[in-house]
């Protein structure tokens, strides 16, 4: 799960205005061409390839129940590398499955670390076979004012594509990059009371866990 993989482009736009000020002095520029040429500025990005810090990058996941309620957590980023090339990036990320946590401010310790032990196994990501998720980001975009980024995200070795818009920026001399994604855990083969798999779990009603895996991505990484 990446903390998938869920980034969003960010800009500030100030418009000074002068009460009484002559005709001739305002500028031409209409408020749509100035918003675009400041939302250019803000995704301009340094070339060249880039190392991830995983010190400062980090994965939160949210997971629901049909019901309404919800567990929140983290997972750690290991490795990976962005290179940047004339408007278009690429990227490969791999998130330390051992590492999954559950941050939920409501729930006892004890009752964490059951739900952390029971998410590390085979019943839903199976971590001793498989210790690692990753996104690979193969063709990723910038236009004039937005980021997006088409690739790949694999868990419990099932891959499966991905396309989700980012925020990208040069931050002194760092590029940090933020994205919100959702990834669905049956087509990862995590089958733990899915609607997706009726012959193992027929009859969930309100004990039905939803497929849909919501990430929350920072990524901040150096030359």
């Amino acid at each position: 799960m990446i903390k998938s993989y869920t980034w969003s482009i960010c800009a500030a736009l100030l418009i000074l205005v002068s009460c009484g000020a002559p005709a001739e002095n305002k500028s031409e520029e209409t408020p749509g061409a100035t918003a675009d040429a400041k939302n250019a500025e803000s995704i301009a990005l340094e070339e060249g390839k880039y190392q991830i810090d995983t010190e400062n990058s980090i994965v939160n996941w949210r997971g629901t129940e049909i019901t309404g309620k919800f567990h929140v957590g983290t997972v750690s980023v290991y490795k990976g590398t962005i290179k940047v090339v004339d408007r278009r990036f690429e990227a490969k990320l791999a998130v330390d499955m051992q590492s999954i946590q559950c941050t939920d401010e409501n729930m006892r310790t004890g009752a964490k670390e059951n739900l952390v032990g029971h998410l590390k196994s085979d019943d839903f990501f199976g971590i001793e076979a498989y210790p690692y998720a990753r996104l690979v980001i193969a063709d990723g975009k910038l236009d004039e004012t937005k980021a997006y980024a088409n690739g790949k995200i694999t868990v419990r070795d099932v891959t499966q594509p991905i396309e989700f818009p980012l925020s990208l920026r040069m931050e002194n001399g760092m590029l940090i990059g933020d994205a919100q994604l959702t990834f669905n855990r049956a087509d990862h083969n995590v089958k733990f009371r899915s609607g997706a798999f009726p012959d193992l779990f027929p009859d969930l009603g309100d004990k039905l866990i939803n497929d849909e895996i919501e990430l929350d991505v920072h990524i901040e990484a150096m030359k």
